[in-house]
């Protein structure tokens, strides 16, 4: 039974409103991701996170929209090399133009997605969207585990997952269990 029968057969098997573990909140997760240009491509994507003063645009352009001008300055490159960057992410759907207040007769340029994810499987595949730490952090551990058994209590709004895990792990998660109920208990 792959992970995916499991947790249709444990929703099937109760009348629970949309949630976290249904296929609506699936469907809502991927409307609230913003759309990459159909025309990037996953490469043409981390080719551009790769570079040091795109990664530089992006940051600055995601605390307040800059001028070519302020993105210059900021990153310490040339005007034209900022043009060059803001072209290709632009085109990747990354930033985009925009106009300041305090500048309306400058174009202005801003990072138009909050997150990208990087999911590695069967293949490399970048998402933009919106970043969900908790949802990251679970499809992480459900990648390293092997999912017994999942069970969801709708009165309760809990969820039992037995999995199995080999000794060193299990010790990792014991550590890592106990440590995080006495930092919460301070």
């Amino acid at each position: 039974m792959t992970r995916r029968d499991l947790v249709d057969d444990v929703l099937s098997a109760s009348d629970e409103p949309p949630g976290p573990l249904t296929d609506e909140s699936d469907a809502a997760a991927a409307a609230d991701e913003t759309d990459i240009t159909p025309e990037s491509s996953d490469d043409d994507l981390l080719d551009a996170l790769g570079d040091d003063v795109s990664r530089s645009v992006l940051l600055a352009c995601n605390r307040a929209p800059m001028t070519a001008e302020e993105l210059a300055e900021s990153c310490e490159v040339s005007e034209s090399t900022i043009y060059r960057r803001l072209e290709t992410l632009s085109s990747l759907g990354l930033v985009e133009r925009t106009q300041r207040v305090d500048a309306p007769s400058k174009t202005c340029y801003e990072t138009a997605v909050d997150g990208l994810s990087i999911h590695l499987g069967d293949g490399l595949r970048v998402e933009a969207g919106s970043s969900n730490y908790v949802v990251d952090a679970m499809r992480t551990l459900l990648a390293a585990i092997d999912v017994q058994q999942l069970a969801y209590d709708r009165e309760q709004n809990s969820v039992d997952v037995r999995f199995r895990l080999v000794p060193t792990l299990l010790d990792s998660l014991v550590e890592l269990y106990v440590r995080d109920t006495d930092s919460r208990e301070k």
